[in-house]
């Protein structure tokens, strides 16, 4: 895990160019976008093979429909936030300079992932079922979540340190509180 570490904070220490920043997308847009969906998808269906839950095909679509919205909303801020705030990249080769906590990271720590995860859904309903979709956006959120938590998390505390500690005890990881938590005092 240590050369892990190494290796990724060895990428912080330089600048980038845009177009070096563009084109370091391309691996992980594959991966996450291509490859990984039709893993989940096809692992998913086998799995969904088991259940015998039907649901209306317009049902279904309608919820593909905004879960790719959603997916849609989510990356692409995500990605926004992070090329201007943090003058960086979700790739880990051409990582942010600064600790993005704006836009829809306020919300959650890894709005790209989720964003992922609803891309998933979307995938599984609409070349399968509900079910399936549902399926591959649970498998997405596990690997997601093991990622984040074996890795990215690491990273992000040796970089940012004490402000990363803050931020994390602050915001969600996936799912935004919908309410503010208010402290309770007792008299």
């Amino acid at each position: 895990m240590q050369k892990i570490m190494e290796l990724f904070l060895s990428f912080t220490s330089h600048s980038y160019s845009f177009t070096y920043k563009l084109l370091s997308l391309i691996p992980g847009t594959v991966v996450f976008l291509v490859i990984s969906p039709l893993m989940l998808f096809f692992f998913s269906r086998y799995l969904g093979s088991f259940i015998s839950i039907c649901f209306p095909r317009n049902l279904e679509i309608s919820i593909a429909a905004a879960a790719l919205l959603t997916a849609v909303t989510l990356m692409s801020w995500g990605f926004v936030q992070l090329w201007f705030d943090g003058m960086g990249t979700p790739a880990p080769i051409t990582p942010t300079k600064n600790l993005v906590t704006t836009g829809p990271y306020k919300y959650c720590r890894n709005p790209i992932e989720l964003g992922t995860d609803f891309y998933f859904l979307f995938l599984g309903i609409w070349f399968d079922t509900l079910v399936t979709g549902l399926l591959c956006m649970l498998m997405g959120m596990l690997l997601g979540y093991g990622y984040i938590k074996i890795i990215e998390e690491r990273e992000l505390k040796l970089r940012f340190g004490k402000s990363y500690d803050e931020y994390r005890a602050a915001t969600p990881l996936f799912f935004p509180r919908l309410f503010s938590q208010r402290e309770e005092t007792r008299g």
